[in-house]
């Protein structure tokens, strides 16, 4: 063979190569190059939490702190850094309808808790139980009055007579066991109810539903410590299948709501029990502080929606219908100006 039959045959060849990469290409746009994200994942803070809605109807109370911007260091597609208004956080009030949203307090309250008669609210300041009386529009400070002083002490839940005060405490020492307590809203008469966490009344005060043994659900009669009785059954054959927190009891007692994974969201079954079903679908945040809290008529809950994501529509408040699953967005991050 010459040696131009070579290369006559040698060009045949790298055409044929070029016209196989090219035909074997994946069709449509080349995907923009994105460079990796840190190795350390970070949970985006939530802007509003906390959410509370006072027993008179006409409003509910959360904590906020105001988004100035998000930037992204490390890309749009990693973790971003929020930027706050400082100087405009704290505790605020809101219609339900998304009107007179108002701050009452320069502090956020970490687990707020309206008494039942909306006269004072009970919250959480370095690991001790607190309560100060509000007067209708704002926070009496001259009654703020300490209520815990030893362990460490969260999620105070007032009995609808008013008669005593939940809550968890977390730390064992000297003067009594980790559990669920009970105490005088005074803060005296503390006693040791049940082992378990986040306690939240029935309405009839009779019973204490909380988070026990394989973060299932448990109620325990007040009257009678004894009876206890475990109300979920995630957890029995795999103890980390799903995790529980902060079961609430209907106003009219019929049916409890907590949140669970997976994904975070509210779950709502019988008081028995009985017929567990899963309320939203859009993530709801447990990380900053209590996720939801009922309306006083039973009809609705206000949620702090959460996603593990860095945008403006994280971290704001809904309200979803509980028989119809209906929703409607009630806060709203503001877009950046610019």
């Amino acid at each position: 063979m010459k040696f131009g039959g070579k290369i006559k045959y040698l060009l045949i060849y790298l055409c044929m190569i070029l016209f196989c990469s090219i035909g074997c290409r994946k069709s449509g746009p080349v995907e923009p190059y994105k460079p990796p994200c840190p190795p350390i994942g970070i949970f985006p803070p939530s802007p509003y939490n906390n959410p509370i809605w006072h027993p008179s109807g006409q409003f509910i109370g959360f904590n906020y702190r105001p988004v100035r911007e998000i930037q992204y260091p490390f890309g749009d597609h990693c973790q971003g850094r929020y930027y706050f208004n400082w100087d405009s956080s704290g505790f605020w009030l809101i219609n339900p309808d998304g009107t007179n949203m108002r701050r009452i307090c320069q502090y956020e309250l970490r687990s707020p808790a309206w008494s039942y008669d909306g006269d004072w609210i009970a919250f959480v300041a370095g690991a001790q139980i607190f309560k100060m009386r509000f007067t209708g529009t704002t926070f009496d400070t001259t009654t703020l009055t300490q209520l815990t002083f030893e362990g460490r002490n969260f999620f105070p839940a007032w009995n609808p007579n008013g008669e005593w005060v939940a809550y968890d405490r977390s730390l064992a020492d000297a003067s009594g066991p980790a559990g669920v307590w009970i105490m005088k809203p005074d803060g005296t008469q503390k006693r040791f109810t049940a082992k378990g966490r986040m306690p939240f009344w029935s309405s009839d005060g009779q019973y204490l539903v909380y988070v026990g043994l394989r973060a299932e659900v448990y109620r325990v009669n007040i009257l009678d410590t004894s009876q206890v009785v475990r109300l979920t059954s995630f957890n029995q054959v795999d103890p980390y299948a799903q995790d529980n927190r902060h079961p609430k009891y209907s106003p009219d007692g019929t049916k409890i709501a907590f949140w669970s994974t997976p994904l975070g969201n509210i779950w709502i079954m019988m008081s028995d029990g009985t017929n567990p079903k899963q309320l939203t679908q859009d993530g709801v945040d447990a990380t900053f502080g209590l996720p939801f809290s009922w309306s006083p008529s039973g009809e609705r809950i206000v949620y702090t929606h959460y996603r593990d994501d860095w945008t403006y529509a994280n971290g704001v408040l809904w309200i979803v219908n509980v028989s119809t699953s209906e929703k409607y967005q009630l806060t709203f991050n503001p877009l950046p100006t610019n």
